[in-house]
């Protein structure tokens, strides 16, 4: 009974240690998308404006047509990106950037791994890459 009740708190203990998720203020900022690739090929650069993001206290937010949000979660170099919202307004203008901003929120839930590289930001995941630079 003894190995199982220290067993039982050893585990609960790893459970509770692993749901302590934070953002390192290293990632608290303003980013630009810089560059990117994922199912759909590479991100390109138009006319449609930048996509910016702000990651600040354990949210992530930013806005393209739409004002979205949700929090981030940072275990070592694990990433989780969940809760992720959206207003749901249209916008005609630029074209094609309802599609866009679509691409770029299922890219944000696919993403596992953040890492700072020469003061680049890199989300990525199975098969999504999203490289940022401070903005």
């Amino acid at each position: 009974m003894r190995t199982f009740i220290v067993s039982l708190v050893a585990s609960a203990t790893l459970v509770l240690t692993g749901c302590v998720a934070f953002v390192s203020a290293e990632y608290d900022s303003d980013w630009v998308l810089s560059s990117g690739s994922d199912g759909q090929g590479e991100w390109v650069s138009g006319d449609d404006g930048a996509i910016r993001v702000n990651i600040n206290d354990g949210q992530i937010s930013g806005q393209i047509c739409n004002n979205w949000g949700g929090n981030i979660a940072v275990t070592g170099s694990a990433v989780v990106v969940s809760s992720l919202y959206s207003t749901e307004m249209y916008c005609t203008e630029p074209a094609g950037i309802m599609d866009r901003e679509q691409r770029f929120l299922e890219d944000l839930a696919l993403i596992t791994s953040i890492e700072l590289v020469d003061g680049r930001l890199r989300l990525s995941g199975d098969t999504v890459t999203l490289e940022f630079v401070a903005g």
